[in-house]
């Protein structure tokens, strides 16, 4: 090696830039191995006679979870099984199905889609290619959005926030309508369809399964992570939850989180009254919702461990803060 080639090597600029090069590439390269990662298996809980649910973590979407998120659910009949949310994902809803194999190889017949949100259908996808026939009941509002172009936006909202780990899905949209105060027979299991309002998303609708006293309340409650609402309406939210509660069942499959009792939805119910009343306050006082989200994460006190509480309080002060002007001033 001549002096100049062993100057050219040495020179700071160029030694400095070989480094940095080095260090994007394996950057790139831990990315693109840590998406490589296959979704863990979460096992499913029973929750009742005949009904399971996997719990899934309660962080968005990153390429760690690849997605997924949300409460999968499903119900054991005498000719077939029910799936409620398959979630974010062909992998997510792969994963629910072998959940459901470990325990019966009765097929797939029905899956409900409790809101139009990525994260709680797109496994559709996995029910979809196993079961062809599986009939997909959501909301009209929310096929209809699904359609408009919503359920491509979700495949590529997932793409982008996962790096790419939800590649595989594609869109399998439902295919049969349900709506508030239906009443559906499915293997001679009940099941009773509750909407109020905009609620959570516009689209959202609670499955009751009458034998095993449950309610699936999809992202109108939520337990330990607190919700994103931008397409939501909280007053109606609220409605929603007091209509949950009076149903007075046994158990309570919240969109995120831990399933358990009512007291589960009567703590979501709280979150909204104590943020509505305190932005309340503020606008009555004239303030801003800069001004008034301390004094709202300060009420907010028994919240402020709930996943997403950082995230997304900002942003519920000045959604209620629209939602107070818009009523006050039509």
């Amino acid at each position: 090696m001549d002096s100049n080639t062993h100057q050219r090597n040495t020179n700071p600029r160029v030694v400095s830039m070989k480094y940095l090069s080095s260090f994007v590439f394996l950057c790139c390269f831990a990315s693109l191995s840590f998406a490589s990662k296959p979704l863990m298996d979460y096992d499913a809980e029973q929750v009742a006679e005949h009904t399971y649910v996997i719990h899934g973590p309660l962080e968005t979407p990153n390429p760690k979870n690849r997605g997924f998120m949300n409460n999968p659910a499903f119900i054991i009949a005498d000719k077939g099984v029910i799936v409620i949310d398959p979630g974010s994902s062909y992998e997510a809803g792969s994963m629910v199905l072998r959940n459901i194999r470990k325990l019966t190889d009765k097929p797939v017949t029905h899956v409900f889609n409790t809101h139009v949100h990525g994260d709680h259908w797109l496994g559709n996808d996995a029910m979809s290619r196993s079961y062809p026939d599986a009939v997909i009941f959501a909301d009209p509002r929310m096929i209809k959005k699904a359609k408009a172009g919503e359920g491509q936006n979700w495949i590529e909202l997932m793409m982008r926030t996962t790096d790419g780990a939800t590649r595989e899905t594609r869109l399998s949209l439902p295919n049969r309508e349900t709506q508030h105060s239906d009443e559906l027979k499915i293997h001679n299991f009940n099941f009773r369809i509750h909407s109020v309002g905009i609620g959570h998303s516009n689209t959202d609708i609670m499955i009751e399964f009458v034998e095993d006293s449950v309610l699936f309340t999809g992202d109108n409650v939520a337990y330990k992570r607190v919700l994103r609402m931008d397409d939501g309406h909280f007053k109606d939210n609220i409605a929603a939850c007091d209509h949950a509660i009076g149903l007075n069942l046994k158990h309570y499959v919240p969109g995120h989180g831990p399933a358990g009792d009512v007291s589960l939805v009567k703590a979501q119910k709280r979150y909204f009254e104590i943020l509505y009343r305190e932005v309340g306050k503020g606008f009555d006082e004239g303030l801003s919702d800069f001004e008034i989200k301390p004094q709202a994460v300060q009420a907010l006190a028994d919240y402020q461990h709930w996943a997403g509480f950082d995230l997304e309080v900002g942003k519920h002060v000045s959604l209620v803060l629209l939602e107070i002007e818009k009523s006050e001033f039509q």
